[in-house]
């Protein structure tokens, strides 16, 4: 195990480069999904709930400058036209305008059949219908605005509601089509939340989609996708992907995106545009509900320790913006770089080569939880973080030149100290004297205490009348690099490899099964003893190939692969495996 002090980093790291990133726009979705088919009287209640609750967020949010991206259904403008323009709901929809956020148009699978009456489309609707169901809606929210402001808005209509999020057309070229059609150059965020599912976090980036791949990119999309997460306050899957967005989590993922940002900025990296956010109904905020207390919660953190933020190099850190005006910012970004790539995700697997960012973040902070906020002295940003196992980290970086922090209050005994934007280890186990630098590090108690290694998959009987199986000696401490591999009653007197890679598989394979998969990477030819057994000190500082190197907080899993011709069949034969954590 190699540790380097900080001090030893190149120095491109330690003085900050001219401003190069515009700010981290973040976004407030909140909309109005369809209503429920009740009676008249019935659903103005429903809709008196949802405006009250949309006059509570705007309290909530107005002194602290937050920009409201606000979505609305067909069914919603008709019936704040039918309230009149007096009406609460036409009220709130000129205050959130008023203040600077936005009005555009949502819909689930729902049409206009007659007055009040938004019914959803046949299963399986044709384009044509999926066109119908776009009209209405769209034209209802447009009769709403017009009402608003008694026949003359600020803005043309189309101005004004120029985003479109909707659960139809079902497939993504019809859907382009109908964005083509319509002439909206936005999509409201939600099918590329799944980026999740893959890294524990959402894209940052804003995009222009491929019809073939919502994720991926194609430069000639007509319409720009910008992101955020799923529903704030709340844990649990939307859009298919379990996504946690609770406020410990969302401060959790801004922390991420912050320091890739901060990077990209201080290292003069080339201009991206920068977006994420959250959604929410109106509905979610009844009084009481978890959406209410973590929505205030987050904002007023931002609000004090990144909305007002100017970094080093003169780069603001966060704004609050509407999807339309992240759009905007994407299309400066893209005239000014033609033919560049903001974000594309081909591959649909986790694949470190392709992933834009810093892979040291995304590994290190994966399903942490923000826990406090940490005051370590003038200069010193750091927050506390928890996870489901039990363990804990801070994370902390500073402009001010490096020093030394006493986090032993936090973490430890056992941690290791990683720099987010190089992954490289730089101590363990003394989080009393840790050096804080330009760098972010996370000290971490994750993967700084060896766990026992794992027996797992099959091996069948060989030659020696019961199954090869796997062990160890030593303990898998890359620092002490004092582990052995060890295999009992293989077959006696036999060649044999052990060999090891990145993946689990159980596939059989000659006399027994493979029980690692990937690719693998096999250490030296040795020979059973009388009783079938052989043991392989590994050395982890010589690895059969560069790419096999092993490292602390990674895991690999082992195998033994024997030659048995007493056996018959094949003439070979596997071991069980063997699953090591390997730690500092």
């Amino acid at each position: 195990m190699n540790v380097t002090p900080i001090g030893s980093v190149a120095l491109l790291l330690a003085a900050p480069a001219l401003a190069q990133q515009g700010p981290i726009r973040m976004h407030f979705d909140m909309h109005v999904d369809p209503l429920p088919q009740i009676p008249l009287p019935q659903k103005m209640q429903v809709f008196d709930l949802r405006v009250s609750n949309m006059e509570w967020v705007l309290d909530q949010v107005e002194p602290l400058d937050v920009d409201i991206s606000f979505m609305a259904v067909g069914e919603f403008g008709e019936l704040v036209v039918n309230q009149g323009p007096a009406g609460a709901g036409a009220d709130v929809l000129r205050r959130l305008y008023d203040a600077g956020g936005q009005i555009g148009s949502h819909s689930h699978s729902e049409w206009r059949v007659g007055a009040f009456n938004w019914p959803s489309v046949p299963p399986g609707p044709t384009l044509d219908e999926c066109r119908q169901s776009w009209q209405h809606n769209i034209d209802w929210v447009n009769a709403a605005i017009d009402l608003v402001y008694g026949g003359s808005p600020p803005e043309p209509l189309a101005t004004i509601n120029a985003v479109k999020g909707s659960h139809l057309p079902n497939n993504e070229p019809d859907y382009h089509t109908l964005m083509t059609e319509f002439g909206i150059e936005v999509r409201q965020p939600g099918p590329e939340e799944d980026y999740y599912g893959w890294y524990d976090h959402h894209i940052w980036h804003p995009f222009r989609p491929s019809a073939a791949n919502y994720m991926g990119e194609d430069l000639g999309a007509p319409f720009v996708q910008v992101t955020q997460g799923s529903v704030i306050g709340v844990a649990g899957i939307h859009h298919g992907v379990m996504q946690d967005m609770t406020a410990a989590s969302v401060k959790r993922q801004f922390l991420q995106l912050y320091v890739n940002w901060r990077f990209a900025d201080r290292t003069g990296a080339d201009e991206k545009a920068w977006c994420w956010g959250w959604g929410s109904h109106a509905k979610d905020f009844d009084p009481g509900s978890p959406s209410r207390t973590d929505m205030v919660d987050v904002v007023n953190w931002l609000d004090a320790h990144f909305a007002s933020r100017t970094e080093p190099t003169g780069s603001d850190a966060m704004v609050w913006s509407t999807h339309q005006a992240t759009r905007d910012a994407y299309l400066t970004w893209e005239a000014a770089n033609p033919g560049s790539s903001s974000f594309s995700f081909d591959s649909l697997t986790v694949d470190w080569n392709e992933y834009p960012w810093l892979r040291p973040v995304a590994e290190e902070m994966a399903e942490f939880t923000w826990a406090a906020d940490l005051s370590l002295g003038s200069g010193i940003e750091a927050y506390l973080l928890e996870d489901l196992a039990g363990d804990a980290a801070v994370i902390a970086w500073t402009d001010a030149g490096d020093t030394l922090v006493d986090l032993s209050a936090w973490v430890g005994p056992a941690v290791r100290v990683v720099g987010l934007e190089t992954g490289t280890l730089y101590a363990v186990n003394n989080p009393a004297a840790v050096e804080v630098g330009a760098e972010p590090v996370i000290v971490t108690e994750r993967g700084a205490v060896c766990s026992a290694p794992q027996n797992y998959c099959l091996s069948l009987p060989n030659s020696s009348g019961v199954p090869a199986v796997m062990s160890w000696s030593g303990a898998p401490g890359v620092g002490a690099n004092h582990f052995s591999l060890v295999v009992s009653d293989a077959a006696a007197g036999q060649f044999g490899i052990f060999y090891y890679g990145a993946q689990q598989v159980s596939i059989p394979f000659g006399n027994g099964y493979r029980c690692v998969g990937g690719s693998v990477f096999r250490l030296p030819v040795i020979t059973t003893d009388g009783a079938g057994g052989a043991v392989f000190p590994l050395d982890l500082t010589a690895p059969p190939q560069p790419q096999g190197q092993i490292e602390a907080g990674q895991t690999w899993f082992f195998q033994f692969w024997f030659r048995d011709p007493p056996a018959g069949g094949a003439g070979f034969d596997l071991s069980d495996g063997l699953e090591v954590g390997f730690c500092p």
